[in-house]
């Protein structure tokens, strides 16, 4: 039930979120063995008062600068599959947007199974519930 929020200062067009959204759950799907069903992806486009200020200064040109983040529960994947997912989902990223001379972030927040969950029920009880 993973939650994929990608937050960029240009995400130009239709064509390219349904790509990416496709492509962020199939590798997602692949590596981190989730349900796809239950995959979100969400995009956040930085509006025009949303400033990005990389080593302290107001970032001026437009190369694409973007922060991806997935929220799972914590304990279900390995150290080498969150690895190779970040080095997949910086791939598609950067293929969609352009790469960039600036930092761009990938996270993956690891949150107890008691503390989240989806349609009412936290992940600790679906375990509970399947077994």
């Amino acid at each position: 039930m993973p939650l994929i929020t990608l937050r960029a200062n240009k995400i130009s067009s239709e064509k390219i979120r349904d790509s990416l959204a496709e492509s962020l759950s199939l590798i997602t799907e692949k590596i981190l063995r989730k349900n796809k069903k239950l995959i979100v992806v969400r995009f956040e486009a930085a509006d025009q008062q949303a400033q990005w200020y990389v080593g302290g200064a107001l970032k001026s040109d437009d190369a694409a600068i973007f922060e991806l983040s997935i929220i799972v529960t914590k304990g279900t994947n390995t150290d080498e599959e969150k690895a190779l997912w970040i080095a997949q989902a910086w791939e598609l990223v950067t293929e969609a947007l352009g790469s960039a001379p600036h930092p761009n972030y990938i996270s993956i927040q690891e949150i107890d199974g008691k503390s989240w969950g989806y349609n009412g029920l936290s992940q600790e009880q679906r375990k509970i519930q399947s077994t």
